[in-house]
């Protein structure tokens, strides 16, 4: 009789947590997963992590919501935040005016700028513009981010290398099949203290200064509102 009254408060209370966790609202993020330290997606458990990542996940717990991360790329995010396919892009999102024209920002939760990533060592070879745009140096960025539209605007004569994510500059850098990526001074020095081979030049002067930023879909006012205010407390 016991074992009976047990089991059927051990079944109530299932069905209580489940009642609750799909009492939860979901909050569908979406991100590339692939600029450290920001947001990186683990390849083996898919799981994610990083800084903007922390920071969303730390939000939706202190506002009662269950996270459903989105896998998104940088030439898609727009369109997918646009479409509906989550509520809030996040991950090393840099405040642009051609974004703003589509999407809801939140108040700035990192502050960066464009800097010359390259192998150690090579730094002195690459100091400035002029000396990066020249007709021998090669110049790769991933496609569909600000890294790329820097580069075409700012570059006339070198070599300008597109590739599709913004993990394989790197890979190029390291295996001399590119001498400098543009990409913001917070992913370069981070890459820097990770002893992976490559090296910011003069971070603490980027060329750019950008905040980064998440991105709220454009019926999101309510979401972005709250974001903001938990944000301002936190400072």
């Amino acid at each position: 009789m016991r074992n009976r009254i047990a089991l059927s408060v051990l079944i109530l209370l299932a069905g209580w947590a489940s009642d609750a966790v799909a009492a939860e609202p979901v909050l569908k993020v979406g991100t590339a997963g692939d600029y450290k330290p920001l947001t990186w997606q683990d390849p083996l458990t898919g799981t994610y992590e990083g800084r903007a990542i922390d920071l969303i996940s730390t939000f939706a717990k202190d506002k009662g919501y269950r996270i459903q991360f989105v896998k998104t790329t940088w030439p898609d995010l727009m369109k997918d935040l646009t479409d509906g396919d989550f509520q809030v892009a996040v991950g090393g999102i840099s405040s642009t005016p051609g974004r703003a024209e589509k999407a809801l920002m939140s108040q700035p939760v990192a502050r960066t700028g464009k800097v010359a990533l390259v192998r150690c060592g090579e730094q002195g070879d690459y100091e400035s513009l002029k000396e990066i745009d020249q007709p021998s140096v090669r110049v790769v960025e991933n496609r569909g981010g600000t890294n790329e539209k820097f580069a075409l605007a700012r570059l006339k004569h070198a070599i300008l290398i597109i590739v599709p994510n913004n993990q394989m500059p790197f890979d190029y850098l390291k295996r001399d099949k590119a001498d400098v990526m543009f990409t913001d001074s917070i992913e370069a020095v981070y890459l820097e203290d990770q002893n992976s081979g490559l090296c910011a030049v003069f971070p603490d002067k980027p060329y750019t200064h950008s905040d980064k930023v998440f991105l709220f879909a454009k019926d999101e006012t309510a979401l972005q509102q709250e974001f903001n205010g938990w944000l301002a407390h936190r400072k």
